[in-house]
């Protein structure tokens, strides 16, 4: 748990590591997790210091459950928290037609944050263009992989075998219907199309990248080679423990989440934010008020205030209920 700013004051990371144990044994691990576990948001205990303008909601396994299923509670707190004024701002690693139909359904207006913060894409208005069938907003922010390290992470998913996919005016692009596609297709709710070869693509770039990897240590093999082999060309984060991501390396969601503030006329020390995966890490740190949910990973639980239940339990439910409405 983090020690909570007020008035703008940043926490410091080297705060938030654990004290050091009598020991690497079991009962200095439990020590060290009662350490960082933060209270749970139901309890009442902890409250922001500021009151809240803006919530930044991650979408998958935070708000919207691995099976792809909507709490109703947390879509009518939702709900309620934007008709009560709130800006509600879903920041995710999904594509913007992919993340549009959950916006939809939840009626929030403010931005989307797609692509882990490389697209930033206002609602579609009456008379939207329609792009794949897809109403499309006014994108407000872009900022894609560029070419040459689109292309070194196609070499580098080849050299290791991974499913890869890139990213182009808001479709999906592979070589192969393989398994690892048709999962992206099943959660992202969105089909692929095929190409002969993804690398005459990706020279121009691609919004993002994607590797699709089931079996986890396969999957650590191909982000630590992605990490190895782009260095500071590219970021290299997990949305999911399957979904390997490479962005530019000046994307990521508390960038993007300053620039929807800075547009909304809002201040960090007013947004609440809440998220349950690595790739929500800077989202959380950058709010004046985060929220984690309780299954999330130690280094997520270390820049949390309070922690909530997954989805299923309809923990944002219970932090918007808790903070704003």
């Amino acid at each position: 748990m983090r020690p909570q700013r007020s008035g703008g004051t940043r926490r410091p990371a080297a705060a938030l590591a654990p004290p050091p144990g009598p020991g690497r044994g079991r009962c200095g691990v439990v020590a060290a997790l009662r350490w960082v576990s933060p209270p749970e948001i139901a309890g009442g205990t902890v409250r922001p210091a500021r009151p809240i303008r803006l919530v930044a909601l991650d979408v998958d396994g935070t708000t919207v459950d691995l099976r792809q299923r909507l709490h109703p509670r947390t879509r009518d707190a939702v709900r309620a928290a934007v008709a009560a004024g709130i800006h509600v701002v879903l920041a995710t690693g999904r594509m913007y037609r992919s993340v549009l139909p959950w916006a939809l359904e939840l009626r929030v207006t403010a931005p989307l944050i797609c692509y882990q913060g490389a697209v930033i894409r206002a609602l579609p208005g009456p008379g939207a263009p329609l792009v794949g069938g897809v109403p499309r907003g006014r994108t407000l922010f872009e900022d894609p992989v560029n070419g040459p390290a689109a292309v070194r992470s196609l070499e580098i998913a080849r050299a290791g075998g991974w499913h890869v996919q890139a990213y182009h005016d808001d479709r999906v692009l592979c070589e192969q219907a393989s398994p690892e596609a048709e999962e992206y297709r099943r959660i992202a709710q969105v089909d692929y199309e095929l190409v002969s070869d993804l690398e005459v693509v990706m020279r121009g770039g691609s919004t993002k990248v994607v590797c699709v990897v089931d079996d986890p240590v396969a999957a650590q093999a191909c982000e630590t080679a992605l990490r190895d082999g782009l260095g500071t060309a590219a970021r290299v984060v997990r949305s999911l423990p399957q979904f390997i991501e490479v962005t530019s390396p000046v994307v990521s969601k508390s960038r993007a989440l300053t620039r929807v503030c800075e547009l909304l006329g809002v201040s960090l020390d007013e947004v609440a934010a809440v998220g349950d995966a690595p790739n929500d890490t800077d989202l959380l740190r950058a709010a004046g008020f985060a929220v984690a949910v309780r299954s999330a990973p130690p280094e997520l639980l270390a820049v949390a205030d309070a922690v909530c239940g997954p989805p299923e339990e309809a923990g944002v439910a219970d932090v918007l209920r808790a903070i704003v409405i």
